[in-house]
């Protein structure tokens, strides 16, 4: 299955500003299912210079820096990615990993919220000794529990808040998801990038979790939707904490207010 992808991000600024260096993340991550065919990136103004890097959690990004102000910054990206369809459940778990990534996993068990006893007890309902029985359970159980709605916010919800609610955006929901894993000395992360329901007609980035078992590695699970990921994701960035998987981030000089216009769209292409 080919998907066509097209995203464009628009900032239009009240004066003249200056572009600090830029960080684009909108290259897709390496998965067994999924295969590049295409990828345009264009920046508005043009760049000074640029260049590929890889950041210390391996996310490809464009970093591009300017010598001239402007009043805009567009970035627009299209893409044809080839997925195909894989067996998430195609490991054996292993009661110890062969190497020891104790320290490497480190950032991905670091508690940042303190789940109240509320969340304690929910979250010991669901418990298990197998830890692929325990992170597919939570995942159904935030999916039944919790409606997934989207948000315009740029602030997470702590977990607690969203807990005591009845509904959450794909960030939330996540974010959420990741702390309760983490409680159960499960290293988790998380993802942004897109996926492809046909039944919507619009499109937005998605934001989902993976969870680290020895011998089966990192495994997506989208608490939006109750399941495992499956070839109709395609990550673009991933990190022990949100605010770094956001596809741009930059700043720039001025005291000017910014706009922001984004689209999205996804397809099927014959």
């Amino acid at each position: 299955m080919l998907l066509e992808i097209e995203h464009l991000t628009s900032y239009r600024y009240s004066e003249k500003i200056f572009l600090e260096p830029q960080h684009l993340y909108f290259h897709p991550q390496y998965r067994s299912h999924l295969k590049l065919i295409k990828h345009e990136l264009q920046v508005l103004p043009n760049p000074a210079g640029s260049g590929v890097r890889i950041d210390v959690e391996n996310n490809t990004y464009t970093q591009c820096w300017f010598n001239e102000t402007t009043d805009k910054l567009e970035i627009s990206l299209k893409m044809l990615v080839e997925t195909s369809v894989f067996n998430q459940f195609n490991f054996l778990l292993e009661e110890q990993p062969k190497t020891d990534y104790q320290e490497a996993l480190g950032l991905y068990l670091t508690q940042t919220e303190v789940l109240n006893q509320e969340v304690q007890d929910w979250l010991n309902n669901i418990a298990s000794a197998d830890p692929n029985n325990f992170i597919s359970s939570l995942c159904l159980a935030i999916n039944n529990k919790w409606s997934h709605t989207t948000s315009d916010e740029s602030e997470l919800l702590d977990l607690n808040t969203c807990f005591n609610q009845d509904s959450g955006s794909c960030r939330d929901l996540s974010w959420m998801m990741i702390q309760m894993l983490r409680s159960k000395n499960i290293p988790a992360r998380y993802v942004s990038g897109y996926s492809h329901n046909p039944e919507l007609v619009g499109h937005e980035l998605h934001a989902w979790v993976e969870a680290w078992l020895p011998g089966a590695g990192w495994i997506g699970l989208d608490p939006s939707s109750g399941l495992f990921i499956t070839e109709f994701y395609i990550p673009m960035a991933s990190s022990y904490h949100p605010v770094n998987t956001l596809p741009i981030q930059g700043s720039f000089r001025g005291t000017a207010k910014a706009k922001l216009d984004t689209m999205v769209k996804i397809a099927i292409k014959q």
